[in-house]
């Protein structure tokens, strides 16, 4: 296998960047999710709504990348402005029609789930072929990770395993439930309904898997990467599961 794409996401829900390499740390990719956008309610803007996030419309329109570290948010009209300006609630609130401010991570993670979530090339193939007309782009999933998987795979087989990407090292734990998310019009991406009922009704709902860091290191894209048991030795002790 080879990791076909990286991504990062420097602010929660918005769209990310597409990176050549990234330091994978014991939290994740390095530098993603690192901020979130603060509703008036203390909650963190999503998609979606639960007990700590809460839905804001228009998240998936605004764009986050990261230069020479700094980390920027750029709006549809091609405008940016840097994370620490200090217009940026104030242009933010105005675009997003409700009062917001930028948070950097602090003790409450940002992340939904597990700290690298990655699909796979096998299962995006085939649900490009239960939607033929339609273009499935990794994009929807917001992947970190995309690997170049042989047709026969299948997340259930990632599950327990350790996927090793040169020195870097990950344990596969567990899928990844979907949302409505999914469906949402993104950059050049529509909206599309149908993902979300096929990936219901071909995988119950679960598309992708999550990771935990157990060795971190630098990945880089095309790079290849390898799926063992769980037990590796990194020359001083042998990590189980």
């Amino acid at each position: 296998m080879k990791l076909q794409a990286l991504w990062r996401y420097p602010v929660k829900s918005l769209q990310g960047e597409a990176l050549d390499h990234a330091f994978v740390e014991a939290r994740g990719i390095s530098g993603d999710r690192q901020y979130a956008v603060l509703d008036a309610n203390g909650k963190l803007g999503s998609g979606k709504s639960t007990s700590r996030f809460q839905k804001i419309e228009g998240l998936l329109s605004l764009s986050a990348e990261t230069r020479d570290g700094a980390v920027s948010i750029r709006f549809p009209d091609g405008s940016a402005h840097g994370i620490d300006d200090i217009d940026l609630p104030q242009r933010l609130s105005g675009y997003l029609g409700q009062a917001v401010t930028i948070v950097r991570e602090n003790r409450e993670t940002h992340f939904d789930d597990g700290a690298i979530h990655i699909v796979l090339s096998s299962e995006l193939a085939k649900l490009q072929a239960l939607l033929p007309e339609m273009d499935i782009d990794a994009r929807r999933f917001r992947p970190n990770l995309v690997l170049d998987a042989p047709a026969h795979m299948t997340s259930d087989t990632l599950i327990g395993r350790v996927l090793s990407i040169g020195g870097t090292h990950l344990k596969i734990t567990h899928k990844t439930e979907r949302c409505v998310m999914v469906t949402m019009e993104q950059g050049d991406l529509p909206k599309a309904p149908l993902v979300l009922r096929q990936v219901s009704k071909a995988f119950d709902l679960d598309f992708g898997v999550y990771a935990a860091v157990l060795k971190p290191g630098t990945v880089q894209a095309g790079q290849s990467a390898s799926i063992s048991s769980g037990t590796f030795n990194d020359g001083t002790k042998d990590y189980g599961f």
